[in-house]
C-alpha cells in the first residue's frame, strides 16, 4: 500500500514538474491552456473560488511606494486592490478610493482599472493660496491653483508633475512674475501672468509648457 501511494504522489509530481517545464501552472487542471489556467471547482460549494490580487490601504501602498521605492519598470503593469484611503503625491494622485489600480511606468503613475475600480477624478481646486518664490507644491493632488496674494511664483519641479496639465489663477489683482529657470521653474517663454488671468500648462517630465491662457 505505501509503496502505492509513493508511486502516486511520484507520478503527480512528475506530471506538474511536467507541465511547469512547458511553461504553464494549472489549478483544479491537469492540462492548463494558458501561462496560469485556473478551473473553478464546482463541485464543493463552500470553497470560494477567485483570484486575489494584493489588498493593501492607499497609506501603505505609499509606504512602498514612497519610503523604498519598490515600483519601477519592472513592474510594469502591476495590480493591486486599494481597500481604504486616498493617494498623494503625483504617482498616487489617481487613488481616490476603495477599488483595483495598476501601475503605469511610463508614466509613472497608479491608474484606475477598468469599471471595476474608482469613479473618476473630480476636479480639484486649491484656493485663496499666497504665491512665493518658496510655494510649497509638495501636496499636488490638485488640478487648479487660485493665487489671491504675493508678486512672485516658482513652478514645482517638472519631474514631479510628469505628464500633468495644471491650472493657475492670477487673482492678487496685480502682476504675478515667474521667477527661475525658464521652462523648469517658469512657464516655457513666458514670465508673468497679469492680474485677474489665468493659464493651463502641461508637464512632459523636462519643461513646462504653456497651453492655454495668456500672460
Amino acid at each position: 500500500m505505501k509503496k502505492f501511494l509513493l508511486t502516486a504522489i511520484m507520478l503527480v509530481g512528475l506530471s506538474a514538474l511536467s507541465k511547469a517545464q512547458q511553461g504553464r501552472v494549472g489549478i483544479n487542471t491537469t492540462t492548463p491552456a494558458a501561462t496560469l489556467d485556473v478551473v473553478a471547482n464546482t463541485t464543493d460549494n463552500a470553497r470560494p473560488d477567485a483570484l486575489l490580487v494584493p489588498r493593501m490601504t492607499a497609506a501603505e501602498l505609499s509606504a512602498k511606494d514612497d519610503t523604498s521605492g519598490t515600483y519601477g519598470a519592472p513592474q510594469n503593469g502591476a495590480v493591486v486592490y486599494i481597500t481604504a484611503g486616498t493617494g498623494t503625491g503625483a504617482r498616487k494622485a489617481k487613488i481616490t478610493g476603495p477599488g483595483f489600480y495598476y501601475f503605469d511606468n511610463t508614466v509613472p503613475e497608479w491608474k484606475p482599472l477598468g469599471g471595476g475600480a474608482a469613479p473618476a477624478t473630480p476636479f480639484r481646486m486649491n484656493l485663496t493660496q499666497a504665491a512665493s518664490t518658496a510655494y510649497d507644491w509638495t501636496n499636488s493632488n490638485f488640478d487648479y491653483w487660485e493665487f489671491t496674494s504675493g508678486t512672485q511664483l516658482t513652478l514645482p519641479a517638472p519631474t514631479a508633475y510628469n505628464g500633468r496639465t495644471i491650472y493657475i489663477r492670477n487673482q492678487t489683482g496685480g502682476t504675478l512674475q515667474f521667477s527661475g529657470t525658464d521652462g523648469v521653474a517658469t512657464p516655457k517663454g513666458m514670465s508673468s501672468l497679469t492680474g485677474i488671468a489665468a493659464i493651463q500648462i502641461y508637464s512632459n517630465g523636462t519643461n513646462w509648457y504653456l497651453v492655454s491662457g495668456r500672460n
